[in-house]
């Protein structure tokens, strides 16, 4: 692209007011505080919040674009999602030719069809959630050993999700020993949290050799690829994002759906009430898929906090593989170049008043979703739940490859915490932030730890009053 073509497309689309300088050493400073999606939506609260607009392009591996085009239209959002699955490399440095940063879209197809086979509902996951489910069992009695923080009061639920998730992900998926879990889960999230190539690299080492032992879906299929396509860079990036990807999401939305019912007891009520009436009539030890689709407050509540506190909110960023037009001021179509870079963020829309309502930063699980954003209320469906202002697992066919598992998982945890536990919010975590700063965007949403002393330090938790129940047996 000229730089005419460049300029033309600048002059058509909204743009932040300043110089490129003074946008980018924005984008650094909201960056380095991980409030990036804050940044955007101060953008478009005075722009428009429908609106596509074009920011300088700033990345730190100084990657060749002067601009990059941010997607806010929802029509123009999923289009682009759907008909461009070409990614941008900015994930590359990081993950190599990885499942979901790949920039080959032949090879990401590959790749796809291969690792999908793993995640098939009727063939693998539901063989598993006996697994899952004894785990989450087990999980009770570590949150009763967890520490407490300040005089024996509150525990760091955040950690806690962030332990189990990986648990769950290393026992089930992978069919790992409980030895390598334990021996290898708190050290491999502390290196993905302190970018500790050391350590990634002997737990990639060791990680190859428990797969070659193991059973579970994700290291049949992983074993089943190498032996016939066998590229390390694509190797290596797997090995490093699913394991990462496969938990910390999971946990950071678990954190904050106990956040948000803390704050609302009429929620947490309701919710309360659907799982003590699930346990008149299901066996703890004998869960089965078909049973978690009665939880269909669950799903909202779950599902409302993928809305309020998106697991992703820089969404995804493509490269468009053919000229396309998206809509620019006032309306018109304005011309995109094959090439062109964009990002096509969730924050944005999740939190878009003229999409949601002027309720829209208010959690709210009986609001009007539409039916494929909560599975037509059947509770849990094989399906990615998606619409033009809804994308929390992305838009297909590049979606969230592990979404399905993702949503036993957080049930099954659920289901079993209400059923032993009482959660409250202490007034430190509840006041420490306001709602733009309580949240750390590094790629995901993390709560940001209320002990940090300044806005800077990247150090994860939510804190959370837990009260063991008193569980009558059945027997």
């Amino acid at each position: 692209m000229d730089y005419n073509q460049q300029r033309d497309i600048f002059n058509q689309l909204l743009a932040p007011s300043g110089t490129r300088e003074y946008i980018i050493n924005d984008i650094k400073e909201y960056s380095k505080k991980g409030l990036l999606h804050v940044l955007y939506n101060k953008y478009l609260s005075k722009l428009g919040y429908s609106s596509n607009i074009i920011l300088p392009y700033y990345n730190e591996f100084s990657i060749d674009r002067e601009h990059i085009v941010i997607i806010n239209n929802p029509k123009d959002a999923e289009r682009i999602a759907v008909n461009h699955i070409k990614k941008t490399p900015y994930l590359k440095p990081f993950v190599y030719e990885s499942i979901i940063s790949t920039t080959d879209s032949d090879n990401w197809k590959i790749q796809r069809r291969n690792y999908q086979q793993a995640f098939s509902i009727e063939n693998e996951l539901k063989k598993i959630i006996p697994i899952s489910n004894a785990r989450v069992k087990l999980s009770m009695d570590i949150l009763r050993d967890l520490p407490r923080y300040c005089d024996n009061e509150y525990t760091d639920i955040h950690e806690f999700f962030l332990n189990e998730t990986m648990a769950q992900l290393m026992l089930a998926m992978f069919g790992f020993s409980d030895e390598f879990q334990q021996e290898t889960n708190k050290k491999i999230r502390k290196a993905f949290l302190k970018n500790d190539p050391v350590y990634a690299t002997k737990f990639i080492s060791i990680f190859f050799e428990e797969i070659k032992k193991s059973v579970g879906p994700l290291s049949n299929y992983m074993k089943e690829r190498n032996k016939f396509h066998e590229n390390k860079n694509e190797l290596i990036g797997n090995s490093l994002i699913f394991p990462f990807a496969g938990h910390d999401t999971t946990a950071n939305t678990l954190s904050w759906l106990i956040y948000e019912i803390c704050k609302n007891k009429k929620v947490y009520t309701k919710l309360q009430k659907e799982v003590d009436i699930f346990w008149d009539t299901h066996d703890e030890n004998n869960i089965k898929y078909e049973d978690l689709k009665e939880l269909k407050y669950m799903t909202r509540c779950i599902h409302e906090t993928l809305r309020l506190w998106t697991s992703i909110p820089n969404g995804t960023s493509r490269e468009l593989v053919y000229d396309d037009y998206i809509t620019g001021k006032n309306g018109q179509k304005v011309k995109l170049s094959a090439g062109t870079y964009v990002q096509i963020p969730n924050w944005s829309r999740h939190r878009n008043p003229e999409l949601w309502g002027d309720d829209v930063l208010i959690f709210n699980p009986e609001r009007d979703f539409k039916a494929e954003e909560i599975y037509a209320n059947y509770g849990i469906a094989g399906y990615n739940p998606n619409t033009a202002r809804f994308s929390p697992f992305t838009y297909g066919p590049r979606d969230c490859i592990g979404k399905n598992f993702s949503q036993i998982e957080m049930r099954l945890i659920l289901i079993h915490l209400l059923k032993n536990f009482k959660f409250t919010l202490p007034k430190s975590q509840l006041e420490k932030y306001s709602q733009d700063t309580i949240s750390f965007n590094a790629a995901t949403l993390s709560p940001r730890n209320i002990f940090n002393t300044n806005l800077y330090e990247k150090k994860y938790g939510m804190y959370i009053n837990v009260i063991p129940k008193k569980i009558n047996s059945k027997l």
